[in-house]
C-alpha cells in the first residue's frame, strides 16, 4: 500500500488540496493523521512536506500542523496492528496515541511561539529547508517527552482505565524452591520440591488443556499461551532437577532418598506432558496451514478422550498433593478405560476413512492426537501409581 500511494506527492493537485487545508491548524493536523493513514508511512507524509517548504508552496506555520498529525497518524497504525494483541500491547499502543493527542493539542494551542522557535533554529543553525522540517519533527519529540515527563503516572492510569483488563502472567520461575533449606533442614527442603512438583503439574494440566482449545478455536492467541506454558514447565522442571541434584547429597533417610527420587522421576513425566502438548500445538499449526478439517464425530470422539485425559491428569496431580491412596487406587481402572476408549476410537475412525467421511490426512492426524493423549494419561499415570506405592 505504501509503494502505490508515493506517487502521490508528485501531484499538483494533490499539493494545491494540502496547502489550502494545511491554512487551518486543526485541518492541517486531520490532513497529516489522514495521509499517514492511507500511506502508512510517515516518513512519506514528511517528505511531502519538506518538498512542499523547500519549493515555497506553504509555510512553515501551515505545514507544522500537518507534522504533529502525522505522528498521530503513525500512532494510529500501532493501534490497528495491536487489536489481536494481548491486554498490554493495546496499552502501550493506547498510551503512544494519547502521548502524541496531547503532544499536538499543546503545539497547536502554541502553535505561533512554536513556529517562531523553529524559525530561531533555521536562522541560527543555517538550516536548509527539508533539514527544518526534519529539525521541527524532532523538537516536537523531545519538547513533547519533556512536558509529559512528569506526568507519565496520570498518562499510565488513563490508559489502564479506558483500556482495563489484565495479561494472565505465565510464570517462568519456580516458587518454593529455598536453596538455603538444603543444609540447614534437607527434609524442609524435600517438602518444598514436592510443592514444588505439584507447581510444575498445574502448568503440565494448564498446558494440555490450551492444547484442546487451540484444536477447537485456531486461536492463535491461545496456541502462544501453550508455547509461553511448555517454556515454564522446561525451566521448573530444570530447575527443580539441579535442586533435587543438590540435596541428594545431604543427609536423607532411607526414606526421604526415595520420595526424591520419586520426585525426580514425577517432574520428567510432567515434563514429558508438556512435550506431548507441544506436538499437539504443532500438529494443530500444521493442519491449519494445510486447511485439514474433522467431521463432527470426530471431534465428538476427540472432545470425549480429551475430558477423560484432562480430568485424569488433574486428579493424578490431586493424589499426589492430599496422598490419597484411594484415588491413586481408582486412577488405575480409569487409565485402563482411557486406553480402551484409544483403541476404539481408532477403530471407528478407520472405518469412517474407508467410508470416505473423512481424507487421509485427517484420519492421520487423528489418531496422532489420539496417541498423543494416551502417552499423556500414562506420564500421568505414572505419579499416581507412587502415591499408591507410597513412595511420594
Amino acid at each position: 500500500m505504501s509503494g502505490a500511494m508515493t506517487p502521490l506527492k508528485d501531484l499538483q493537485v494533490f499539493k494545491d488540496y494540502m496547502i489550502e487545508l494545511s491554512k487551518n491548524p486543526v485541518l492541517g493536523v486531520f490532513v497529516g493523521t489522514g495521509l499517514t493513514l492511507l500511506i502508512q508511512a510517515s516518513s512519506a507524509t514528511i517528505g511531502i512536506l519538506q518538498n512542499l517548504y523547500a519549493g515555497n508552496l506553504i509555510d512553515l506555520q501551515g505545514a507544522l500542523p500537518v507534522l504533529f498529525g502525522d505522528n498521530i497518524g503513525t500512532t494510529i497504525t500501532a493501534i490497528i496492528a495491536s487489536l489481536g494483541a494481548n491486554i498490554a500491547a493495546k496499552r502501550v499502543a493506547g498510551a503512544h496515541v494519547a502521548f502524541n493527542v496531547i503532544g499536538t493539542v499543546v503545539c497547536v494551542i502554541f502553535l505561533v511561539p512554536f513556529t517562531v522557535l523553529i524559525h530561531w533554529f533555521e536562522a541560527t543553525l543555517n538550516l536548509a529547508p527539508e533539514m527544518t522540517i526534519a529539525f521541527a519533527h524532532g523538537t516536537f519529540n523531545i519538547t513533547n517527552t519533556i512536558v509529559q515527563f512528569p506526568f507519565i503516572g496520570a498518562l499510565a492510569y488513563f490508559v489502564t482505565k479506558i483500556i482495563p483488563g489484565e495479561d494472565e502472567v505465565v510464570k517462568y520461575e519456580p516458587l518454593y524452591l529455598d536453596e538455603h533449606f538444603i543444609k540447614q533442614a534437607p527434609s524442609i527442603a524435600l517438602g518444598n520440591a514436592k510443592k514444588e512438583l505439584l507447581h510444575l503439574g498445574n502448568y503440565a494440566a494448564k498446558a494440555f488443556d490450551l492444547s484442546y482449545k487451540y484444536i477447537i478455536d485456531l486461536d492463535e492467541k491461545v496456541a502462544e499461551k501453550g508455547h509461553k506454558t511448555e517454556e515454564a514447565i522446561n525451566t521448573i522442571d530444570e530447575q527443580l532437577t539441579r535442586y533435587l541434584i543438590a540435596l541428594s547429597s545431604e543427609a536423607l533417610s532411607q526414606k526421604e532418598s526415595e520420595v526424591l527420587t520419586n520426585i525426580l522421576d514425577s517432574s520428567r513425566d510432567l515434563e514429558r506432558i508438556g512435550d506431548h502438548t507441544e506436538a499437539l500445538l504443532n500438529l494443530t499449526a500444521y493442519l491449519q496451514r494445510k486447511n485439514v478439517e474433522f467431521s463432527d464425530a470426530a471431534l465428538k470422539e476427540l472432545e470425549e478422550v480429551y475430558r477423560q485425559t484432562s480430568d485424569f491428569i488433574k486428579d493424578a496431580l490431586d493424589s499426589v498433593e492430599n496422598n490419597d491412596i484411594e484415588k491413586a487406587r481408582s486412577l488405575v481402572e480409569r487409565h485402563e478405560t482411557i486406553n480402551k476408549i484409544e483403541r476404539v476410537l481408532r477403530k471407528t475412525h478407520i472405518k469412517r476413512l474407508n467410508k470416505g467421511e473423512c481424507s487421509t490426512q485427517a484420519g492421520v492426524n487423528f489418531i496422532d492426537i489420539i496417541s498423543h493423549y494416551t502417552r499423556v494419561s500414562d506420564h500421568a499415570m505414572n505419579l499416581a501409581e507412587k502415591v499408591f506405592a507410597e513412595q511420594i
